[in-house]
Formats: C-alpha cells, sequence, structure tokens
C-alpha cells in the first residue's frame, strides 16, 4: 500500500468527513473551491493549495473545480517526525494574521512533488520524492509561534512538547484534564506552562483544551449512530448543559442543528486522469522546470552515503547553484526549493558545506533576494550558529566586481547576522 496516494478529482461538492490518520494537501488546478472547516469557509484559487489535518471535518463546494488530492499517511513517515506521534501542519488559511515571506516559495516546491507523486509508480525515485515532501512539511509548514507576527520556526523540543500535550488529550478525550494533570506529567511547572501555550498556541490551556473536544464531537456527529449524550461522554464532558453551551459558543447554532446543514451536502465529484488540465496547469505555472538540476542529484548522493554509513568527516562539499542556469537568469531557480532537505543531509552526513556563487548572477536584483531569502529560511530552521558553520564564497571575474561584491557581504551579514563570507577572484572566468 502506497504511503501517499494522489488524485485527480473534478468536484462539484463533498459531504462533511474527517480523515484519522491522514494528513490530505488539496491543490487546486482549475477553478476554486469552498472549505467549510471549523470556524470558517475559506476559498482556494486555481495553483492554490491548503492542508487538512487529522480529525478535522469539513466539507467541500465548487462549480466543477479540477483538484489534486493527495493524501498521505503519517504513521509511515515516523522517521522524519522522530519521537512526535501527533503531528499538525500549517493550513496556509490560519486564523491569525502572520506575514510568512518565504510562503510563495515555499508552496511552489510542494506543487511540484505533488504533481511527480501524482506521475509516479511506487520506485526508488518515488520514495525519495514522498521523503523529500515531508521533510520539507515537517520544517517548513510547522509550529510558529504566536507571539510574533512574523514566522518563526521552534526548535524540536519544544515542538515534541506541545504535540505530546496535544497527544495526550487526544488519546484520552474522555477523561477531564485540567492544567495539573498536564504539569504532572509533563513536569513543567505554572508559570512555564502558561507561557509556553500562549508562545505555541496564542491561548490559555482552557481554550486550547476546548478547541480540542470540539473537533472530535464535531467527527462524532458525522455518526449517526451516537446520541448526544454519548457524544458528550465520548470527550469528557458529563453535564449536558457544559456541552451545548460549548457547541453554541463556537456555532453559534446547537450540535443537531449544525448536524443536520452537513446533511444538506452530497458527494457530487469523480475521480479522473485529465492531463490536457493537467499539463495546461503545469506549462501555465512553469512548474517543472529545472526539476532534475545538480543539487536534486547531489542530494541523491548524500541518500546513499547516509544508508551506506559512508564516512564524510572533512570533507568538502561543493555547490554552484548556478551550475545547471547557463546564462538564462531565473528567479525561481529550484535550487533554493531543495536547499534546506540538502542541508540536513549534508549535516548528518558530518560533510562541510561550500557554496559558491558566480558574482555575475548576483547582480541581479531577484537573485540577491532570493539568496538572502534562501539563507533566511536555513537560519530559521537551524539557527544562526549553524548557518556559521558554511563557507559561502562570492567567486568574481573581474576586479571592479570586488567594491560591489563586498557591499553585497555587508548587506547581508547587517540583515542576517555575521556568515562566513569570503571573495574570490576566478582568473580563468570559470
Amino acid at each position: 500500500m502506497k504511503r501517499i496516494i494522489a488524485e485527480m478529482m473534478q468536484i462539484y461538492s463533498q459531504k462533511a468527513h474527517y480523515h484519522e490518520e491522514e494528513l490530505e494537501i488539496i491543490l487546486v488546478l482549475k477553478g476554486s473551491i469552498t472549505i467549510h472547516k471549523i470556524q470558517r469557509s475559506v476559498t482556494i484559487h486555481e495553483n492554490e493549495l491548503t492542508f487538512i489535518n487529522r480529525f478535522i471535518a469539513h466539507r467541500i463546494e465548487s462549480q466543477g473545480a479540477y483538484i489534486l488530492s493527495v493524501k498521505i499517511k503519517l504513521s509511515e513517515f515516523k522517521d522524519i517526525f522522530d519521537k512526535i506521534e501527533y503531528v499538525e501542519f500549517l493550513n496556509n488559511d490560519e486564523l491569525r494574521p502572520l506575514e510568512r515571506p518565504l510562503k510563495e516559495r515555499l508552496n511552489a516546491i510542494v506543487v511540484d512533488l505533488l504533481i511527480k507523486l501524482y506521475h509516479e509508480e511506487d520506485s526508488e525515485e518515488r520514495r525519495f520524492d514522498e521523503h523529500n515532501l515531508m521533510h520539507m512539511l515537517f520544517t517548513s509548514y510547522q509550529l510558529i509561534s504566536h507571539t510574533k507576527t512574523q514566522e518563526e520556526y521552534l526548535t524540536l523540543d519544544l515542538q515534541q512538547r506541545y504535540y505530546s500535550i496535544v497527544e495526550y488529550i487526544m488519546v484520552n478525550m474522555n477523561q477531564k484534564i485540567g492544567v495539573d494533570d498536564i504539569l504532572k506529567r509533563f513536569y513543567m511547572n505554572p508559570a512555564y506552562f502558561s507561557q509556553f501555550m500562549k508562545k505555541i498556541n496564542g491561548e490559555g490551556f482552557k481554550s486550547f483544551a476546548s478547541y480540542r473536544k470540539l473537533i472530535r464531537i464535531m467527527d462524532y456527529l458525522l455518526d449517526d449512530e451516537l446520541s448526544m449524550s454519548e457524544i458528550a461522554n465520548a470527550v469528557g464532558i458529563l453535564n449536558m448543559k457544559s456541552f451545548y453551551a460549548l457547541f453554541n459558543k463556537y456555532f453559534a447554532e446547537s450540535p443537531m442543528k449544525w448536524k443536520e446543514r452537513m446533511k444538506e451536502t452530497s458527494d457530487h465529484y469523480q475521480i479522473i486522469d485529465n492531463q490536457k488540465i493537467l499539463q495546461a496547469f503545469i506549462k501555465k505555472y512553469r512548474v517543472d522546470k529545472h526539476r532534475d538540476n545538480t543539487i536534486y542529484k547531489l542530494y541523491k548522493y548524500l541518500v546513499v552515503v547516509k544508508a551506506n554509513r559512508i564516512d564524510m568527516e572533512n570533507v568538502d562539499i561543493v555547490l554552484n547553484p548556478y551550475l545547471d542556469m547557463g546564462e538564462d537568469i531565473d528567479e525561481d531557480y529550484q535550487v533554493y526549493k531543495f536547499l534546506d532537505v540538502l542541508v540536513e543531509q549534508i549535516k548528518l552526513s558530518n560533510a562541510h558545506f561550500k557554496l559558491v556563487f558566480p558574482f555575475r548572477y548576483l547582480k541581479d536584483s531577484n537573485q540577491k533576494q532570493l539568496l538572502y531569502d534562501a539563507i533566511r529560511l536555513q537560519i530559521l530552521q537551524y539557527g544562526i550558529n549553524e548557518i556559521k558553520k558554511w563557507k559561502i564564497c562570492f567567486c568574481i571575474e573581474k576586479l571592479s566586481d570586488l567594491k560591489p561584491a563586498f557591499k553585497l557581504k555587508e548587506e547581508l551579514e547587517q540583515r542576517l547576522g555575521a556568515l562566513n563570507i569570503q571573495i574570490a577572484l576566478d582568473a580563468l572566468g570559470g
């Protein structure tokens, strides 16, 4: 059985449902869809994607849009999540406003990989792309602090602690869980726990626990065999008045009315394989450009290094990000799209990473910004101290480029912090 199943659909409507084990990614190929989730409805347009996390009840309405639905069995990727059993992903439609300057570039990577997985049969190449996709989702679409308006990637330790609490609540939903229960189980003091919840989740524990109960209530309401009292007991609410009050607080209607409203939407979609629609999408958004470039191949080699436990200590891995480009400057060059997973593999191999940039490309303002975005993303994920270990070289071909190269070095270090950037003169012009 495939770990990731990708299907193309033409959809008019899909009744309310949820996934217990799978993350679903929906990419709109043509048209638009409206997804009704907890608390809100969101419209997803062509070339946009969204994530449907586990247990999130949702229904879809459309005028016949074409979508790519990709379902990922998360339990098959525990090696990536480390010890985390329950994991969630940013939806691209978060309730709280959040500045995510790298969102468009990250989404472009996901789109490329989703379409590759739709085409690929079960093979080593497919498993490589599956791992690549999940690694990127886990590092780049993960928990973000709610105490700031800009994206902030949290440490794996904080992620593990947060998801352990989420999992504990989800597993023990039928019991009454208070703050003291969490403090005892996870060895946390009250002051730290309060700050922790507000930073990670943006709200206090009571609201957080109520929201988790609401998620499961909506799931249970889709089961016609369960009574309201059985649903209330299943989520640890023994007082029916409290049960109805919680639901009404979020939806301004009774659970029964919500359930009846969900039944108004029926399944009206078909699974298809319309290559004309898909190829038009690929051409319009230039999805597959530079797909098999140097960095992609290098990543494959590093996977082999890891699998065979080859010792790479004291070995320099030298990469020219523009080796495949020639004279055509491409502002969305895919080398940066695979940079984060490449860095992770280089770290695991114990090798040293050296990036060599022909400075003639960096004269272009778009390329400068792309370089800044790529390095900034790595700093967000791994911290400035890890990125300081990189050797970054601006390679100039003429002395007149010396001053502009040093100016760019200063600009990057002013914006990002002290980096190991060197300027080199290539007398051969290579």
